[in-house]
């Protein structure tokens, strides 16, 4: 797995979602002015304080040559879910990791790892660009879409539009990450020679690759 194949799928996951959610003829109204939202975010800018952020919290992350510190499979970015508190994730650094079968479309990371001492929920990214999604599904909202016993997955356009935001920011996150690494910024962590960078919501098993330190 290597970082032109991260590019290219979530490159392709950003312009098929957005493809398809412009061919839905009956997107609810909220759902539309969302979009709009999205086709019209500085992607530019959060670019840029991603970087400056990713650089500040850089400490959190480093090891510091303790004596019990492990090099790392992986360092997972976890948000809460696409339905609340989205907009951070936290840092994990997993050790010990009996790895799955990797897939750069996602994959179930399993229960089989560790985390390494100190590097559990620390500062890791924003994902300021899925505040429009959170919004959308607040409370004084949701009731707008959904009937008694329906999921909002149900309802034309949802998924879509979740993943337009998400495989659009992705995009940036694996962009940046890609730029700090060749300026050697991650040179004081311990990332093994074929480590990841992982995203992934909270207890929901699937991850995707967002960075490779592989040159395969």
């Amino acid at each position: 797995m290597n970082n032109q194949a991260i590019a290219e799928f979530l490159s392709e996951q950003r312009d098929k979602a957005i493809r398809d959610f412009q061919t839905i003829s009956n997107a609810h109204p909220r759902f539309q002015e969302t979009f709009v939202i999205l086709v019209n975010f500085d992607f530019v800018a959060y670019h840029q304080q991603l970087h400056s952020e990713i650089l500040q919290n850089l400490i959190f992350w480093q090891s510091e040559g303790t004596a019990e510190a492990k090099p790392l499979d992986a360092i997972l970015f976890e948000f809460n879910s696409i339905y609340e508190h989205a907009v951070e994730a936290r840092a994990y650094g997993i050790i010990d990791w009996q790895e799955p079968e990797l897939r750069v479309a996602g994959f179930d990371m399993g229960y089989n790892y560790s985390f390494q001492d100190g590097f559990e929920a620390v500062p890791g990214t924003s994902l300021s660009f899925l505040q429009p999604v959170e919004d959308l599904l607040s409370p004084e909202t949701i009731d707008e879409f959904v009937e008694p016993e329906q999921d909002m997955e149900e309802i034309p356009g949802f998924q879509l539009l979740v993943n337009a935001f998400l495989f659009s920011g992705l995009v940036v996150v694996h962009n940046v990450l890609v730029e700090l690494d060749q300026l050697s910024a991650f040179a004081k962590i311990e990332l093994k020679p074929k480590g990841l960078f992982l995203l992934g919501g909270h207890d929901t098993g699937l991850v995707y690759p967002i960075f490779s330190k592989s040159a395969d």
